[in-house]
């Protein structure tokens, strides 16, 4: 039994490798801008497997910077101002104060003395508390507003980073498959 090779069969796959190559630009852009938005509802997620917080308000912090031919890189960035007690599921008034559960394992705990009221220049809703003056509680100001853990300051923490980076890897590798299958489907016309 013989096996010949014929080099019009070679220089055609030679081509079309070489259009592949040219075409990697395109893939990585196409990979990367595929993968970004998987990225972010991981971070919703990781951030909401541990935390009440919701998911909208976490998802509202979180920006998509694409990637393009001129720059082939993306990121998903968080950022934003205070992160509300009203920004946590559950939060609610009652007779003895405001009664929130930040973290899900730590459980429901009371604010005593603190009330939920509109901002005065926001007017978006949030938790108030009034201060002391020595021993004594104000009775009326001033009041401070009181906030969360920054959604940041959670996913800088090492294990949380690690989660992301290995999602984000994980992510990009299979859409980077995808798309050079993709790409090689093209260049054959089977598309």
């Amino acid at each position: 039994m013989s096996f010949r090779i014929d080099t019009s069969d070679l220089e055609k796959a030679y081509k079309r490798l070489q259009e592949l190559g040219r075409k990697t630009p395109v893939i990585a852009v196409r990979s990367i801008n595929k993968t970004l938005p998987g990225v972010r509802t991981d971070m919703v997620s990781f951030i909401r497997k541990d935390y009440n917080y919701k998911a909208t308000k976490i998802r509202k912090r979180l920006s998509l910077e694409k990637a393009s031919i001129r720059n082939i890189s993306g990121y998903v960035q968080s950022k934003g101002r205070l992160f509300h007690l009203t920004d946590v599921v559950g939060t609610r008034q009652n007779k003895k104060g405001v009664s929130v559960n930040v973290r899900k394992k730590t459980g429901r705990q009371l604010l005593k003395h603190a009330f939920i009221a509109h901002g005065k220049t926001s007017q978006k809703k949030i938790v108030f508390i009034r201060t002391r003056k020595g021993e004594k509680l104000v009775s009326r100001y001033p009041i401070q507003a009181i906030s969360t853990a920054h959604p940041e300051v959670i996913y800088h923490q090492p294990e949380m980073w690690n989660k992301i980076k290995v999602s984000a890897a994980e992510r990009l590798d299979k859409n980077i498959k995808r798309e050079i299958g993709a790409q090689y489907r093209r260049e054959q016309g089977k598309w």
